[in-house]
């Protein structure tokens, strides 16, 4: 038994298993401290609170006040879009026209108006939604009010609320931006994911076939045969690509299941208010509309597009990937490249604006073809035109010159004569 398992341990852990195992530390390292960072940058000024003054009177200067007294850095502008402009502000609370004279006058409930900027649907955006600034200055509204108010007739007890606005595309409404956010991000997220797994997924099964043809020698029959390599290698793409599809709409049905399961296990034991839940359904629908961040039809055209582009690169490079596999064994070491090529630009795009980063990882990840398809929906939304054609003829020509180095390879005799850079310990040919 001892003896066995040495042997099973030695066959495992590698020569390519270690070097495999050191760059998804190296690069999981990397890409944790990135992701802090770009948290770090989107939460480090929660100290300041961006308020626009439309009243201008001397109790809303005394908010102003109350806000630097609690520690605040208070940051003011004329308008939200001249700030957004001119200071990059992604929210602020707005003081309208009118609110001392509400509050202290009538006696009667006024409200803050909070602005949000979207940029993207991820879920770092969600907490740019948060209404830093209008809560700030809510606390010290009541505060200002209490002391100025108190004891008098018609005193409020809540004398403040706050209404929700989303910015994006140079178009405003009122409307909530997590909610907005909350409408796209469900298939938004859902689309990068199931293509995070079918490209990992049909790597590892293309390699792993080659794999075994060539422990098999029906690779080197195949390619002795009077078949041209052109109709070999259009084969191998075009039954890889329907395994792909197989699994898209596999994973497609169970999303669907599992989500008519959740939302029906809701409605049974929560009694959810359909009426209500659809009303909020077609406002969020209106604003998206509004906002112009519904993807137009001939648009989706793009999408599938660099959707397709990107399962045909990752197949033309698992095949090429496979012919320097020796043995099925090694085959998820070959596939680490695609693997991790994948894996950084997805959680990055999942999690913050990719567009917004700093421009050596933004030109880093963009030289990564995959990146376009995970970004595509997000730059359509938000206008991106430029990035999102751009990367669709990125993709094209990054396809079409790995078809032809893929081509090059098994119109060779490499396959023939090539040993295997990822192989396992013991299978090297001795000379």
């Amino acid at each position: 038994m001892k003896n066995l398992l040495k042997k099973e341990l030695s066959e495992l852990f590698n020569r390519q298993m270690l070097i495999s195992l050191f760059i998804g530390f190296f690069i999981t390292a990397m890409l944790g401290g990135l992701m802090t960072s770009t948290i770090s940058e989107s939460v480090a000024d929660t100290g300041t609170v961006h308020i626009i003054d439309m009243d201008g009177t001397d109790f809303t200067r005394a908010v102003l006040d109350e806000l630097r007294a609690q520690g605040y850095e208070v940051e003011t502008a004329e308008s939200f879009e001249t700030a957004v402009a001119q200071d990059g502000w992604t929210e602020a609370a707005v003081f309208p026209a009118g609110m001392s004279a509400q509050l202290l006058d009538a006696h009667e409930a006024a409200a803050i108006e909070h602005y949000t900027l979207l940029r993207s649907t991820s879920m770092l955006a969600s907490m740019v939604g948060q209404t830093t600034s209008a809560d700030a200055a809510t606390d010290a509204l009541t505060h200002v009010y209490d002391v100025t108010v108190y004891g008098e007739d018609g005193f409020l007890e809540e004398p403040v609320s706050i209404e929700k606005y989303t910015r994006a595309n140079d178009v405003t409404v009122k409307a909530d931006p997590v909610a907005v956010i909350g409408s796209l991000a469900m298939f938004d997220q859902f689309m990068p994911l199931v293509l995070f797994l079918l490209v990992v997924l049909t790597a590892q099964t293309i390699i792993t076939a080659i794999a075994s043809e060539k422990t098999d020698k029906t690779l080197e029959t195949l390619l002795s045969s009077p078949v041209k390599r052109v109709e070999i290698l259009g084969a191998k793409m075009l039954a890889a690509l329907i395994v792909a599809l197989t699994y898209t709409v596999s994973y497609g049905l169970g999303f669907a299941i599992s989500l008519y399961t959740t939302v029906s296990h809701g409605i049974e034991t929560n009694g959810i208010d359909i009426g209500g839940a659809f009303t909020q359904v077609v406002e969020n629908r209106i604003a998206v509309q509004t906002l112009g961040l519904e993807i137009p039809a001939y648009a989706w055209i793009g999408v599938i597009a660099q959707l397709l582009l990107t399962l045909g690169i990752s197949l033309t490079a698992s095949i090429i990937l496979g012919a320097l596999v020796d043995d099925p064994k090694t085959a998820q070491s070959a596939s680490l490249p695609i693997m991790l090529c994948t894996m950084f630009p997805y959680i990055l795009s999942m999690v913050s604006d990719i567009r917004s980063l700093s421009l050596g990882v933004r030109s880093l990840l963009y030289a990564i073809p995959f990146t376009h398809t995970f970004i595509a929906t997000a730059a359509m939304r938000f206008h991106d035109y430029p990035l999102f054609w751009g990367g669709l003829i990125y993709q094209a020509v990054f396809l079409a010159a790995l078809l032809a180095l893929a081509l090059r390879v098994y119109s060779s005799d490499i396959l023939f004569v090539h040993q295997g850079f990822f192989k396992r310990k013991g299978n090297e040919v001795k000379e």
